[in-house]
Formats: structure tokens, sequence, C-alpha cells
């Protein structure tokens, strides 16, 4: 986010040193950037009349120097803030700052405090000087002790020392006590400002309170392959509202388990409201086919700047409001909250084109006064899992102890409705990369390698044009037993033919529905795997971790190719093109250790005939469908048969709330194999029930939470529609308004009884 600027030194021009100071807000948050010299020009109580905020973020990096006469310009600026601020926080203090901290008292006033400073450092080798940030949540210890380490210099390696005395300049901020960022402040400095924040910061962070039928979830913190999915969706029904203002970086794998989170909801809650959504998360996770048939989003931040207090800041936009403006891509004109004067949307192009995908919401007046009620309420002292956590860890050792952890945790949950989930990751140990490194070659098929083999880079796959057609080739790990190692080449080989048969399907519906289902889940296990692999070829790693990976995504492989067999029939390539190995000595110990490669050649018409199988569409009663492609085993490992629904016009199966991405397994208990199955079993079953009437049945697989059964009801043919009521009331169509319960599980963990 850029941020407009105002100077404030009458220095001649030219001047280098003149002071400049960008401000940036979003909500009860502020953040002020100076930098330059602090001197007499510097007018304190005119900038501090213009800022009030719950928390003030000073960022003092680049102040060069301040005079005496600055100084006392700075604490009348200091004194002032703190009448209109309830926390002001000090980020990234340069040397110079850290002395005035040291020298002047009420520098930093009584409510400010230093979370990062940057320590000087010397190179004598190589003459040159550098600075090391250091924060008070992660660098506690050292600042406590007063005895920064030696550090390798940057520029020529050797050792360089810490170039102050470091009793005098550790004296300030040592005798402060150690905190950690709130997390709506840390994400605003880490996805809005791309600040460096703590991990421990970053963290995802879950508050939730529920009243009568409505859930009101607040989540602060970064979205990651962490975000608890399972947990968070477990038992929401009826109003689930998400407020997601303090919601920080999005990575890959986070949007994947987002996606995931809504559509584990869906079936079970009545409406989905999102609230103070980010202008990341606006972008990447409100698309129609993120959102589904139930969330809306109903208010989002966006950035405006005001040319005339030089203040960029984020403007919250309600959706209803504002619609009409919207859907033609266009930002409302909001004014600034300071001087309220007009503003400009600082909004990114892409930003903007997404905003007339956006549905109109439609929520009740109740609903908008809970949500009101909610946000205004002061937050509860509540005890957080840390505290929780280490409750639990001085009774480890017994089972008493972990008793009481339990039992404290459920009373933490218990407490008004609201529970924290804070994740505690544990350093990984780090081990020697033995899986992945070998010795000498002693054996190997032939003289030297086919031209068809590119790349060694094991436990990968690769495919590349081949004429009209392609070769894909596949490179196992290194495995001590040769056929397992030939499995393992063959499986990554088929999986990339069956990702390029994916890529040359243009349909966009198909695109749209099928990729989404398993398109996330994929990226995010190879990439992951990619990540360990580099770490272990680099020198150590985290074993465990590297080991599941390894086996998530063997299992994943293993999944799409037994997928493959099952619907690509005659289709499927039984046997390799060619293959070589090769035979290496163990990094450590006696034994050898196998590299294999496997390549498959595929025509142009072979490749022509299987895009066919896959995007070819059957409809029935309203549905369109396609046959189960094998990349769903990557999300759905046992699932290898079925139709899915990327289309669904008016009719029976919509009305009833079926929706795309569904993939139906069984119809009237009768295995769906493919598309044309499922067209011929749903125009017999639908000919038969029109006729005789009963329960059209149906087996499906939405989400990640099992198959269940769906039913849908169908009157006889000769009962007028009128005849059937419930408590008085009436259908226009098919008899009681009450729709039918879709999910009728029977038992297992699919069972919400159970």
């Amino acid at each position: 986010m850029e941020a407009a600027s105002q100077q404030t030194s009458a220095s001649p021009e030219g001047e280098t040193q003149k002071l400049k100071i960008d401000k940036f807000a979003d909500g009860g948050i502020v953040c002020l950037k100076f930098a330059g010299t602090v001197d007499e020009d510097f007018e304190g109580k005119k900038l501090a009349a213009t800022v009030k905020a719950q928390t003030l973020i000073l960022d003092l990096a680049d102040i060069r120097k301040i005079s005496s006469f600055g100084i006392r310009e700075w604490v009348d600026f200091i004194n002032s803030v703190d009448k209109n601020c309830e926390q002001v926080i000090l980020l990234e203090c340069a040397p110079k700052v850290v002395d005035q901290l040291n020298m002047v008292a009420n520098f930093s006033g009584e409510k400010g405090r230093v979370f990062s400073f940057y320590a000087p450092y010397r190179c004598d080798y190589c003459d040159s000087d550098s600075s090391l940030l250091m924060q008070v949540d992660k660098d506690w210890e050292i600042i406590k002790s007063m005895k920064p380490p030696e550090r390798p210099c940057g520029a020529c390696g050797e050792p360089e020392y810490f170039d102050e005395d470091p009793t005098t300049y550790f004296s300030f901020i040592a005798g402060q006590d150690k905190f950690e960022l709130d997390h709506e402040v840390a994400a605003f400095l880490s996805s809005k400002l791309n600040y460096t924040v703590s991990e421990s910061a970053r963290r995802l962070r879950v508050d939730k309170i529920i009243e009568g039928r409505s859930t009101y979830l607040k989540l602060a913190g970064d979205l990651d392959g962490s975000f608890p999915r399972e947990k968070l969706a477990e038992g929401l029904e009826g109003t689930v509202i998400i407020d997601l203002a303090g919601m920080g970086k999005i990575d890959p794998a986070g949007a994947a388990e987002w996606r995931g989170f809504m559509r584990m909801i869906s079936p079970t809650a009545e409406s989905i409201y999102l609230l103070a959504v980010p202008p990341g998360f606006l972008e990447k996770l409100t698309k129609p086919e993120d959102l589904g048939p139930k969330a809306q989003v109903i208010t989002f931040a966006m950035p405006y700047a005001c040319e005339k207090c030089a203040t960029t800041s984020s403007q919250v936009i309600d959706v209803e409001h504002h619609f009409d403006v919207l859907k033609f891509a266009t930002p409302p004109e909001m004014k600034c909250k300071d001087c309220k004067s007009p503003t400009t949307c600082a909004a990114t192009e892409g930003l903007l084109s997404h905003l007339p995908t956006l549905p109109k919401p439609s929520i009740s007046p109740q609903t908008r006064k809970f949500i009101k009620e909610v946000q205004e309420r002061k937050p509860e002292k509540k005890k957080t899992a840390t505290t929780v956590a280490e409750a639990a860890a001085a009774g480890k050792g017994g089972g008493m102890g972990m008793m009481l952890g339990a039992a404290a945790i459920a009373a933490a949950l218990a407490l008004g409705g609201v529970f924290i989930y804070q994740y505690m990751n544990k350093k990984p140990e780090l081990t020697e990369n033995t899986a992945v490194t070998v010795g000498e070659k002693v054996r190997e098929a032939g003289q030297a390698r086919p031209a068809w083999i590119t790349s060694d880079t094991f436990f990968s796959a690769t495919c590349s044009p081949d004429g009209d057609g392609l070769s894909c080739v596949g490179v196992s790990s290194y495995v001590n037993n040769q056929e397992d190692a030939r499995a393992e080449a063959k499986e990554a080989a088929i999986e990339a033919l069956v990702n390029q048969v994916a890529v040359k399907i243009e349909d966009p519906a198909w695109q749209g529905v099928v990729q989404q289902i398993y398109g996330d889940a994929r990226s995010q296990l190879l990439s992951g795997f990619d990540r360990l692999r580099s770490q272990a070829l680099k020198g150590t790693y985290d074993r465990g971790e590297y080991d599941r990976s390894h086996r998530a995504v063997r299992k994943a492989r293993t999944s799409v190719v037994s997928a493959f067999k099952a619907t690509g029939g005659a289709l499927f390539p039984t046997a390799a093109t060619d293959e070589y190995w090769e035979e290496y000595r163990e990094a450590a110990g006696s034994g050898t250790r196998f590299l294999v490669f496997i390549q498959y050649k595929v025509d142009g018409d072979l490749m022509k005939r299987l895009v066919e199988r896959y995007d070819t569409v059957e409809k029935a009663l309203g549905a369109s469908v396609v046959t189960v492609f094998p990349g769903v085993a990557w999300r759905y490992p046992n699932v290898d048969q079925g139709a899915i629904i990327i289309g669904l016009d008016a009719g029976k199966l919509r009305d009833s709330g079926l929706g795309t991405e569904a993939i139906v397994q069984e119809i009237q208990e009768r295995p769906v194999k493919d598309a044309q199955a499922f067209k011929r079993l749903l125009d017999d079953a639908v000919k038969l029930l029109t006729d005789r009437g009963g329960q059209l049945k149906l087996k499906l697989k939405t989400g990640d939470m099992g198959s269940g059964d769906y039913t849908i009801p169908f009157p006889k043919k000769a009962e007028p529609s009128h005849s059937t009521s419930h408590s008085g009331s009436h259908s226009r169509d098919h008899g009681p308004v009450r729709p039918p319960v879709p999910w009728q599980r029977k038992g297992g963990r699919d069972d919400p009884t159970q």
C-alpha cells in the first residue's frame, strides 16, 4: 500500500534530511512512518491533534538525526498522543532513537513500548558497518542479558562485533516488560504494510461467540496450511458470521484449507456472512465458486488516500449499501475519517475488477443488530490457550497433569461461549539428510542415461512434447528395493500424464468445477514436498515432516493411478515405453539404493480420446455431469468412479439443494460408473418414479466429510399437488413446503448423531 506523504520541515530546498511523515490507518490502528531529521520545524502538537487511535505505531527506522529542539517537539508530540491512544508501539527504532530513549526522560511517553530496534555491528576485516533488527518477543534473552553475540559479516564472512557499550545501549529496552503484538496489529503490519513480524504474532487466533442460532467467529493471523478447518467447522450450524478484519497474509496452502472449510460448513449452515474482508482476501477467496450457494460478503475493506491530511486508510464498504456502484467495478466515494475531505481509492485494478462478481447480500435487520452488538463489545479477559498449555505442561509426566490440562481447556471453552485456538508449533528436530543423499554409483542399466531422461530430481515427474503426443517421465526416490522404486516412478509418470489431460480440457465449466475440487490439494501436497526436498538437499531437515510429506504424495499418486485404471478403461496405458535404473551405495551404512526412471509415451490420438473421455457432458433431470476425473483422488483417495455435477438447470435436483462439485456415486443403490451410466440410471429411475411415485435415492460425495444418502420425493402421477399437507401448509408443486432432508447418513463417522 502506498501512502501519501507530508513534509513538515522548512529546511532549504535540496536538504536531504528533511523530515517526511507517512500515515497509514486501518480501523483503530494508525501507523506513522518517520524519515529524516526531527528538529524545531517538527510541529509535534499539531501532528498529535490529527491522531486518534486505539493503537499508534511509530516506525522510526529512517530517523537520521534528532536535534535538541527536535527533542522538545518530540516529547510534546508523545505526551499529546498518549491522551488519544490506548497503546503506543515504537517499531524498528534506529540507533539514534535508541540513544534518545536511554538519555531523555519520557521520550517514549507513558504508554510507549519498544517492540523492535536496530543493533549496530562493525566488521574490522572489511571496514564495514551493519545493523541487526532485534525484537523483544524473540530476542528477549539477549536483551535482558545485555550480551549480543558476534555474527558473521554479510560481506566477507568474518566475525563482526556489536559496536556499542551493550550495558548502555540495552538499558532502556531491558527495563520494559517483554510483550507480543496483538494479532490485529500483527496482521495490519504483516499484510497491509509488509513488515517482518514474528511467527508467534502471525499465528492464527480464533474467537467464537454463540448466541441463540447465531455463531460469530473472529479470525486474526495468517492463513496458512495449519488452518484448523475440521475443528472450526465441527458443529457449525444456523447463522454463521465470520469477521476477517484481523486476517494477514494468505499462502496457497491456507487458501486451499479455507475453501475446504467453506465447503464443509455449507451443508449445515443456514447462511454464512463474511465481514470486514481484507483486500487480499477479497480478491483471492471470494469468487463465486469460493463463496458457494450460501456465503455472502457483507462488508469489505479498501484503501483510500487523502491528499489533504496525507493519510492512506482502510475504509469499510457495505456491499448492500453500495451495490449499485460496485456492480460497475467502481469504488464508492468515501470521505477521510480524519478531515472529512474527499479521498481517492488506492485499490488495485485486480481488486476493482472483482467487485461486480459479489452478490447482493440478503441479511435480516436482526442479524445486523447482533453483528453491531458483538463488534461494540469490549473484549473480555479470558484464559488463553497459551496459559492453559503452560498449566498442562506443569503436570507433564503424570496422568493427573494431563487430566488437569484437559479440564482447564474445557473450562476455558465454557466461559461465555468464547474460545481460542493457538498453535504452538514444536521446533523440529533436524537430522542429517541420509534419506535423500547417496554415495557412489555402483551399477546401472546401461553405459549412459538415455536421451529421454532430462532430469534426475528424485520423486518427481515431467511431461514434454513428443511429436503430436507427449513423453512423461517419472523418477523414483532413492529406495533400497528396486521394485518399489519402479512403482514410485510409474505412479509419478502416470499422474503427470493425468495432469496433462486436465490441462488440455478447455471447457470453462469443467475447469471451474472439476479442477476446483482437487487443484488446491494437489498443489499443496506437491509444493510442500518440493520445499522439504530442497531443504534436505541443502543440509539438514525435519526427517519426520519429510517422511509424512513423502507418504502423502505417494498415497495420492497411487490413488490417482487407481482411479485412472477404473475410469479410463482401455485408454489406461498398461505398459511403460521405456525404463532405466541406477544403483548407489548408501550415504551411511553398507547397503545400496536404487533410482529408477520410467517413461510413458502417448500419441496425439490417445490424448484426444482421453480428453473426450473426461470432458464429455451428459444431461439428466437438469444436471450436467462428467465422468469422475482421476485427479480428484488427490483430495478423495477412495473415489474411483461416479459422475461429477458441473452444472444445474432448474429442476428437482437443483430445487432440492444439490450443488455443483457433488459426485454422484449411486442411483437407487446402483453404482454409477461414469457420466453415461448416470444418465441411463437416472432417466430410468425418473421414468419409473413419475408413474408410481416414491423416493429418488442418490449416494453423493460432497466435501471432505464422507459420502451420504440423498433422497428426493416423487409424488404419484395421479395425486393432486395440494392433497398432501403439513400443519396446514401446502406446496405449489410437490407437496409439503418443508424440503427433504438431504443428508440421511446411516452410522459411521458421517452420521451426525454419532
